[in-house]
């Protein structure tokens, strides 16, 4: 979708969308990796990340059964979009009941312009109004996938919302290496961990 956000933006004016306007393609995309490597970061630390408008990206607690009846328990990442963007557009995800023991924050704008080099008022700009775009995007019917690069890509399609993270993202945030062997069987999750930043539309 980040590859077709900038040319999509003549029919919004800059009273919606100040910011995006005066970045280039390449500047929307280098602020999104910063926000993916940062909700990497804290993911791998054990604690969730709120994307204000969005969702949180979290985890859930598992049971793999190895037989004998016996079961190995580990944390898998997820994300749960927003309930008031779930409500607005009528789309359905999975119910995920996530421990409330897992520390959640916010998308830290300081942190991410620091370590991106644009300015604080910019990496918000950026993220808030590529969600207002997002959000339009659902309104009018259309599909998206929106990818975090290293981690995964948000689908939505028909209405329905997916998280479909990366093999090497979930094995990597999973130290007993029980996931690794779990997802040896499993075929929805993405193989490839870095493919380029992109939000793609596509028209049902």
């Amino acid at each position: 979708m980040l590859d077709t956000i900038i040319p999509s933006l003549q029919d919004l004016g800059k009273n919606v969308l100040p910011t995006l306007p005066s970045l280039s393609q390449e500047e929307v995309c280098n602020i999104w990796e910063h926000v993916s490597a940062f909700i990497e970061r804290q993911l791998s630390l054990h604690k969730g990340v709120q994307i204000p408008g969005l969702g949180t990206f979290t985890f859930m607690r598992q049971k793999i059964e190895v037989g004998n009846s016996r079961f190995i328990l580990f944390q898998r990442p997820v994300f749960i979009m927003a309930e008031k963007l779930v409500q607005l557009h009528g789309l359905k995800q999975n119910k995920v009941f996530t421990p409330g023991d897992i520390p959640i924050i916010p998308l830290n704008f300081v942190v991410i312009s620091l370590e991106s080099l644009f300015h604080r008022d910019t990496v918000e700009g950026c993220v808030k109004e590529t969600l207002l775009f997002l959000s339009r995007s659902i309104s009018i019917k259309q599909n998206v996938e929106f990818t975090f690069k290293g981690i995964g890509v948000l689908v939505i399609r028909d209405g329905r919302v997916k998280m479909r993270f990366f093999r090497d993202f979930l094995c990597t945030m999973d130290g007993s290496g029980a996931l690794a062997k779990a997802l040896a069987n499993v075929n929805g999750d993405f193989s490839s961990p870095n493919p380029l930043p992109r939000i793609a539309l596509n028209h049902p």
